[in-house]
């Protein structure tokens, strides 16, 4: 079977979604299912190498660019080398969003199940239900989701600098790849690590603390 970015069973259950209908077992086994469908470590892979790839072939392509304006000279092999990067950065690319297009959809879905199936719980106060809203970063899904996406807006934070000091001396043919390279990390460390939120935000319906907090 190839991959699928959203899980047949997830389709159907994503085109059922009627929560007033369900019984809790049933709300509870839907969101289950649409979280881990979400947290596919394929899903992660997947993302790892379209991020990669893009991020090498744009650097490739817009560092190309750059040189072929600097020198004002251009070559069939330079043609070449430009057009096929600029296809592998636009497919990775597009990977890449269609990633976060559907796993936006698989989160949201099981962060509202989840907050319906936490919500309806006994929230008196109890160390269990405190730990698990905050042990859930520690699962290796979600933990791998974190530590990438970090990695990726460290990556970002290191790109935005060396273009502002680029700017600031005078830019280089590393500014525009580097901007490009730059622009791919922040979008990718956000959407990882904006997933996983919206995950533990479902689950934490049913954290005492986060509950008293919002009542007030």
């Amino acid at each position: 079977m190839g991959f699928a970015f959203i899980l047949p069973t997830s389709r159907r259950l994503l085109a059922g979604r009627d929560l007033a209908a369900e019984g809790r077992a049933d709300t509870a086994a839907r969101a289950a299912a649409l979280r881990h469908d979400y947290e596919r470590w394929s899903r992660w892979l997947l993302g790892l190498v379209a991020f990669v790839v893009t991020i090498v072939a744009g650097f490739v392509a817009t560092g190309m660019v750059a040189i072929i304006a600097a020198f004002d000279s251009i070559s069939t092999v330079d043609l070449v080398v430009v057009c096929a990067a600029a296809i592998v950065c636009v497919a990775g690319g597009t990977t890449l969003v269609v990633l976060w297009r559907s796993g936006r959809v698989l989160a949201r879905a099981a962060s509202t199940g989840l907050r319906a199936v936490y919500g309806g719980e006994d929230l008196s106060p109890s160390f269990w239900r405190w730990a698990r809203v905050r042990l859930v970063h520690g699962e290796p899904r979600v933990l791998a989701r974190l530590i990438s996406g970090t990695l990726a807006l460290l990556l970002a934070v290191g790109g935005f600098a060396l273009v502002v000091r680029d700017l600031a001396a005078g830019a280089s043919l590393f500014t525009l790849p580097t901007l490009l390279v730059a622009v791919c990390s922040a979008l990718s460390g956000v959407g990882q690590i904006g997933g996983v939120m919206r995950i533990v935000q479902g689950m934490s319906a049913g954290d005492p603390v986060y509950a008293r907090r919002h009542r007030r």
